[in-house]
């Protein structure tokens, strides 16, 4: 398991909701979708981001932001 250091706005980009939001902020145990929350049929709160680039799905535990 590798750690994934997210240190600017443009690397977070590269990482997406379920639904493909990139407005997800990280919480203790998993991740919060702003537009997701704006949503009546979707669920806000994910454990799992998708790398748009590999299609990897990582967990709250890989994922550390910085800046």
């Amino acid at each position: 398991m590798s750690i994934h250091d997210i240190d600017t706005p443009t690397a977070k980009w590269r990482y997406t909701c379920p639904n493909g939001h990139t407005s997800w902020e990280p919480t203790n145990s998993h991740f919060w979708c702003h537009q997701c929350s704006r949503l009546p049929d979707a669920d806000a709160e994910f454990w799992k981001l998708r790398d748009r680039k590999t299609g990897e799905r990582l967990g709250r535990e890989v994922v550390v932001l910085d800046g």
